[in-house]
């Protein structure tokens, strides 16, 4: 795996712990879906911004948010 790969996987990754902290409690799959789309209109928001920090914060957040939602599925929650 190359170095910007694992930065991002790492980043991801950190933001999940974060996301256990900060809402430890689970939600319904709908509702995880609703996060994942106000997580993507955050992306579209910084691009127009032309934000490119703040567009690699918010893909780490969606994706974040998208492995949570699929960490759920495979729970059957």
């Amino acid at each position: 795996m190359n170095e910007q790969r694992a930065k991002i996987f790492n980043d991801i990754n950190l933001e999940r712990e974060r996301q256990d902290r900060l809402h430890p409690n689970k939600l319904p799959l709908p509702m995880r879906f609703i996060t994942i789309m106000e997580e993507a209109g955050e992306v579209a928001e910084a691009l127009q911004e032309n934000d490119m920090d703040s567009v690699y914060r918010e893909l780490i957040d969606t994706a974040a948010s998208c492995i949570r939602m699929a960490e759920q599925v495979l729970k059957g929650d």
